[in-house]
């Protein structure tokens, strides 16, 4: 069985994929949750017959119609009340768009002066951040169960540090 979520670059979609195989008929449904375990799934209720002939399934969910649109989203894939697998994802286009305004900031700069050392920092400190957010994200898929919550609260302190860092200079509203 596999579960894997992705976040489409422009941030409008999750596309969930769903491979599994089995010998009879099953009824799948998804449970979309914010890092709280809370349901973040809006009017979506998805549900899907798989069968041994099904191939995977891809769903795209528009974000929009999710009840929030950054931080870190968990899909459940559930049969009759029990969890099968689940997969996270961190939405951060809130994120890419602070290092874009820090980075024309940069551009902008023609000498080697305090402000562009202070635009430079904050730029390389946010990248990293988030860069290390999504790849603890991406441990939790090779890893024991039993490490999850810690690879979660991982990327969700990075996560929340780095937004702290942006909320200061930045507010494009992508």
């Amino acid at each position: 069985m596999a579960l894997s979520i992705n976040v489409s670059d422009n941030c409008k979609y999750l596309t969930v994929i769903i491979n599994y195989t089995t010998t009879s008929s099953v009824t799948v449904n998804l449970d979309i949750v914010d890092y709280n375990g809370i349901s973040i799934s809006g009017s979506l209720d998805p549900t899907f017959t798989i069968s041994s002939g099904s191939a995977p399934i891809n769903y795209p969910i528009p974000i929009n119609d999710l009840d929030i649109t950054s931080g870190i989203v968990t899909v459940v894939l559930n049969t009759a009340g029990s969890e099968i697998a689940k997969a996270s994802a961190l939405v951060h286009c809130d994120i890419d768009c602070c290092l874009t305004k820090l980075t024309n900031e940069l551009l902008e700069c023609d000498c080697d002066c305090l402000k562009c050392n202070s635009a430079l920092a904050k730029a390389q400190k946010v990248f990293l951040l988030i860069k290390s957010a999504d790849h603890a994200l991406s441990q939790i898929s090779i890893l024991n169960p039993s490490n999850i919550a810690g690879y979660l609260k991982d990327a969700q302190n990075k996560y929340l540090k780095a937004k702290e860092i942006c909320d200061d200079s930045c507010g494009c509203d992508c």
